[in-house]
């Protein structure tokens, strides 16, 4: 992956400090975290917002269009992308997939991630003053244990998995 700019190097960096596991800071993750964000090479992080997007037409057409990414395009990327970063990202409650729409199909076309609506404010205070505070804050909501969303789904819900209860066979 041959993607050198200043704001995927600073996504990684949020993504670091949100503790993440080692592959969740990667350069597709952190372009992953951009598009969601709508944050462009010119774009402050003062302008984050929600921006739902589906994988083919929304995420990867932002890093190709966007960062000028040519690869995002491939079919390898998108399965990359997928396993290694949005799913993982979805399980942690950072990302959601169809917010508005929970009982959509993962098969759907119409499948769709967004932010956590909790994130958008921490992003929106990257490089800030009031970075390390937002942080602290973020961090503690997620040490209480309250949900980043209501709507957030467990690492099965995310795959389509259901769990076997006693009664299936």
């Amino acid at each position: 992956m041959e993607i050198y700019h200043p704001r995927v190097t600073e996504a990684q960096r949020i993504l670091e400090a949100l503790e993440l596991p080692t592959p969740l800071r990667s350069r597709l993750a952190g372009l992953t975290l951009l598009a969601l964000a709508g944050i462009g090479p010119d774009t402050p992080w003062a302008s984050a917002r929600d921006e739902r997007k589906g994988m083919a037409r929304g995420i990867r057409d932002f890093m190709r269009t966007v960062y000028g990414w040519r690869e995002a395009a491939n079919e390898s990327v998108f399965q990359l992308m997928r396993g290694q970063v949005l799913l993982p990202l979805v399980a942690t409650g950072l990302v959601l997939r169809n917010p508005d729409n929970p009982a959509l199909a993962c098969t759907s076309p119409r499948l769709h991630f967004a932010l956590a609506p909790a994130l958008v404010p921490l992003l929106r205070a990257y490089g800030t003053p009031g970075w390390e505070e937002a942080l602290a804050a973020f961090q503690q909501t997620k040490s209480t244990g309250r949900e980043l969303h209501p709507a957030a789904a467990g690492p099965d819900e995310v795959l389509g998995v259901r769990p076997l209860t006693g009664s299936q066979k």
